[in-house]
């Protein structure tokens, strides 16, 4: 009997979920140089001909594992970016989203820096991706006025290239308290930075008010 299409599909997703497993662990255990199709498909309990019913070669089944990787982190990012929450505190859910999913996926994050999967692509458009999200974030809040009037896409590129450094710090092997130090000192600098000197600002303005009616 033949499969109906939402049926197929759904085997389809479950059979890419596993492939997705079985990748992850060869991976964090031989690295990219070290995945073959054969590794992959013998430890997802395939043969290597059906696990090529789903991916042509290698770097197509890399691209899919980076994709699969990071594609909830970035529904995550956007979420916390339109949230209700005031722009500071949208700000400080991105970075904790990003802190826990690197602690998370710390090995596979790891082995996947390392390239040569073809998924140059993937991470050009993740980093464009990321700066628009950010640079919403900052315009909203210079908008509010919880920061100073600056350039958003200036501090959009400060803040990535600091997260930037985070996946760095978990590629050089930082333990997670580590991590969570570098995130917490990031969002007092980002928030001494804008915040403050927000609240700054608006004190100045007042004054400046005030002496105006005098």
């Amino acid at each position: 009997m033949r499969l109906s299409k939402a049926r197929k599909e759904a085997v389809v997703a479950v059979m890419k979920e596993t492939i997705f497993e079985a990748a992850g662990s060869v991976l964090e255990m031989h690295g990219v140089g070290g995945m073959t199709m054969d590794r992959v498909a013998a430890t997802a309990g395939l043969t290597a001909g059906s696990l090529y019913n789903y991916f042509r070669n290698k770097g197509e089944l890399m691209q899919f594992v980076h994709a699969r990787l990071v594609e909830p982190l970035f529904e995550a990012v956007e979420g916390a970016a339109t949230s209700d929450l005031p722009a500071p505190e949208r700000l400080r859910a991105i970075l904790q989203t990003v802190r826990d999913a690197v602690i998370e996926h710390r090995a596979l994050l790891r082995v996947l820096s390392e390239g040569g999967g073809g998924e140059e692509q993937l991470r050009r458009d993740g980093r464009l991706r990321l700066l628009q999200i950010l640079n919403g974030v900052f315009e909203q809040g210079v908008q509010e006025g919880a920061f100073r009037p600056h350039n958003a896409a200036h501090s959009s590129r400060m803040f990535h290239g600091s997260l930037a450094e985070l996946f760095e710090l978990v590629k050089e092997g930082a333990s997670d308290e580590e991590v969570n130090s570098f995130a917490a000192l990031l969002i007092d600098a980002v928030f001494g930075e804008f915040l403050l000197l927000a609240d700054k600002d608006a004190t100045s303005a007042a004054k400046r008010r005030r002496s105006s009616r005098s």
